[in-house]
């Protein structure tokens, strides 16, 4: 059996954390949906498959360098996984690369959720959203937000879910905004603090145009400061659930948006006091909001982003079962910040401990209160989802924000 090689023009390199090193194979092209880290050891064997070897000469080799055969099921489950991850110049790999070279070429971002987290079928879908967007629970809440906090989570794992969305967009239901500003977390590859794009999204509801006058606008205020990221936002979620929603909740009103996926801050947090402190960070932030004034624009302002990822799934060496207590308390501190629109005091609480539970809401929350700079702000829902099969647990919640 000949094992597959290696793609060429791949990066191999070594970082380390917790004083234990890594190599991480990375991928410049982008076809890959994410860096693989892998532990040190595993690098001569990795690297054996820039060239065509057999098994059996995989075999002779480890044996001879080592003194052990080589574990062949394990090497087997390790060539399937890289190529599972694009990694490998296979059939898989080519089949990926013509979509993504089409994907690259076209105008449009596809929908990646639809016919798994949501219908595909559009009627279907529109039952499915009301039935979402029901879960208010009764309460009064001001529809004249101009910027609203939710969650990514699935819509599939229920109420807990449903509510939150709900509420949050209970919040903007009576905008007359023609343009919503997304900011969403980048869960596949951060190329910069703020990656763009121009592609329109498509979901089973129509086109959710991206305003392509206002990304002109923001180039030619910051040259060279502005990322696009056509590839991070191909398989994102988080920007896709609010697109999707919106289109549901103002149907037949014409509407643009501008769809920004955010890098993690974590490189923030032995720097700067605080990421609007970074000189080219509150550039982009300034120049958002020039633009909005100089063109009058009514605007509403989203940031997609869970709060909490603890457990085994996670990577964490604990069952998060145990854990949730302890983390409702760490939330709540996140949570009256947020309420009380202090953002940076939010920033602080998640750096302090080092990011330990994981708030991968952290960057798009950031961004959108930093932007859109509210003088109030409303708790609307807190939920921890304990996904027990995997002994792990995500919590998420929803704000809205007002002048």
């Amino acid at each position: 059996m000949t094992l597959p090689r290696l793609r060429d023009n791949l990066k191999f390199e070594i970082v380390e954390q917790d004083k234990e090193k890594f190599f991480v194979l990375i991928d410049p092209e982008g076809y890959a949906m994410q860096p693989l880290a892998f532990p040190l050891d595993l690098m001569p064997l990795i690297q054996y498959l820039n060239e065509e070897h057999t098994i059996d000469d995989l075999n002779c080799s480890f044996m001879t360098k080592s003194g052990e055969p080589a574990q062949m099921e394990s090497i087997i489950e390790l060539v399937h996984f890289l190529d599972q991850n694009c990694y490998l110049d296979t059939p898989r790999f080519q089949e990926v690369k013509e979509g993504l070279d089409e994907y690259i070429n076209s105008d449009v971002r596809p929908s990646v959720c639809a016919g798994n987290s949501f219908s595909n079928d559009a009627e279907e879908l529109k039952v499915e959203l009301d039935e979402i967007l029901s879960a208010t629970n009764g309460e009064s809440i001001p529809g004249d937000a101009k910027a609203i906090a939710l969650p990514h989570i699935d819509f599939r794992i229920g109420k807990g879910a449903h509510s939150c969305y709900a509420k949050g967009y209970e919040a903007i239901k009576e905008t007359d905004a023609d343009l919503f500003v997304v900011f969403g977390t980048a869960h596949y590859g951060n190329t910069d603090n703020f990656m763009f794009t121009r592609k329109n999204f498509v979901t089973p509801l129509g086109v959710a145009e991206t305003d392509q006058e206002f990304l002109d606008k923001l180039l030619l205020k910051q040259p060279g400061l502005i990322t696009f990221d056509d590839i991070t936002h191909r398989y994102e979620h988080s920007i896709e659930f609010q697109i999707l929603l919106l289109q549901h909740v103002f149907a037949g009103r014409k509407f643009k948006v501008l769809p920004i996926l955010t890098g993690s801050l974590n490189a923030f947090f032995h720097g700067t006091e605080n990421p609007e402190k970074d000189e080219i960070y509150s550039k982009v932030i300034d120049s958002i909001n020039e633009i909005i004034e100089e063109d009058r624009r009514k605007v509403v302002f989203l940031a997609s982003g869970d709060l909490a990822h603890i457990g085994k799934k996670f990577e964490d060496p604990f069952d998060a079962a145990p854990e949730l207590n302890r983390l409702k308390k760490d939330d709540k501190l996140l949570i009256d910040s947020l309420a009380e629109c202090n953002h940076n005091e939010f920033y602080r609480s998640v750096a302090s401990i080092n990011d330990k539970n994981k708030i991968c809401g952290l960057g798009p929350i950031y961004a959108m209160l930093s932007v859109s700079k509210p003088k109030s702000g409303k708790f609307l829902h807190y939920h921890q989802w304990n996904e027990i099969e995997t002994r792990s647990a995500v919590s998420f919640a929803s704000f809205a924000y007002y002048d």
